[in-house]
């Protein structure tokens, strides 16, 4: 009989009944049974970990982790289905007509997480090896029931795979509008898959703060932390030193008309909008498996503010 590995993929041939090992990956496979698998823990204690990729966050607190305090720290085996999805289309620019077009492909597994809370886990890569059979008796947390039917997973599958696809399309032609026409060849159900995930609720200062960590590998799927009141002064600053420098060029171009000096004012709040934003918010977002808006904002260094007063000077 043909068979399909539900670790690695690969197809191959195999004679009679109960466990076989694949060829490729040294899987073993048990033959007419259900696809359930699962992840042993490995992580033991989340904290070090969690505060150890929080301290590398550039916004955040230098003392968050000797003033953070554990609030709720749990164990749960997340239940995920795991999807092969086969898809083609065309990304293009805006969202309408079809200027720019260009091909987008996408041959890979995705995750949906089957139970309520953990949305922002859709799309998480799983390590490839490591899973075995599910065993209940060997889960040592909390075992969450499955709250989506399959086909709700599907749609999302497909529906994480468009937003991968608008996302790599972006950066690939540096459009700042995409959308994506999608074509799915197939979104087979490869089976149900049981990851232990620490869930970690902690309090810093007056800020109360969310995050996961990969219960296998310690990899941080998701974080929420404070941000440094020193960072969100200095963005401040920016804003207002943006905001001076156009209406003070304003005021110097008042002599060529009423267009001038508004123009000036006007470049002068697009480019201070992106420093007052940053330093009205009190919390930020992280995650090691994807770039979250607010990790894409801080990529952008205080230098570029003052690079912009020079441009706007030299334009004088």
């Amino acid at each position: 009989m043909r068979v399909k590995c539900p670790n690695c993929g690969a197809a191959f041939e195999a004679e009679g009944e109960g466990i076989v090992k694949c060829p490729y990956c040294g899987f073993r496979i048990k033959l007419g049974e259900a696809r359930d698998f699962m992840y042993p823990l490995k992580v033991q204690n989340p904290r070090h970990l969690l505060m150890s990729f929080i301290r590398l966050q550039s916004i955040s607190p230098n003392d968050v982790d000797s003033k953070a305090r554990i609030l709720d720290q749990r164990l749960f085996y997340v239940p995920f289905y795991v999807f092969f999805v086969e898809a083609e289309g065309s990304a293009h620019h805006g969202y309408v007509g079809a200027e720019g077009s260009g091909r987008v492909e996408f041959m890979n597994y995705i995750v949906v997480p089957a139970a309520e809370g953990f949305e922002e886990l859709i799309n998480y890569p799983l390590p490839a090896k490591g899973r075995r059979y599910f065993e209940r008796d060997e889960i040592k947390g909390e075992l969450l029931e499955k709250r989506m039917d399959v086909e709700d997973a599907r749609r999302a599958a497909v529906a994480a795979v468009r937003e991968s696809l608008k996302k790599e399309a972006r950066r690939y032609y540096h459009w700042s509008g995409v959308d994506v026409s999608l074509r799915t060849k197939s979104a087979e159900l490869e089976g149900l898959v049981y990851y232990p995930i620490w869930r970690v609720i902690y309090k810093y200062g007056f800020f109360t703060c969310r995050a996961y960590v990969d219960g296998v590998d310690g990899r941080i799927p998701y974080a929420e932390f404070p941000i440094s009141g020193v960072k969100r002064f200095v963005n401040l600053a920016l804003s207002a030193i943006l905001l001076l420098t156009g209406a003070f060029v304003g005021k110097i171009l008042m002599g060529h008309g009423v267009t001038a000096p508004l123009g000036s004012l006007g470049t002068a709040l697009i480019g201070a909008y992106p420093s007052l934003k940053k330093s009205l918010r009190i919390k930020g977002r992280a995650s090691e498996h994807k770039m979250l808006d607010e990790v894409k904002e801080e990529i952008m260094p205080e230098e570029e503010a003052f690079r912009f007063i020079k441009r706007l000077f030299r334009s004088l």
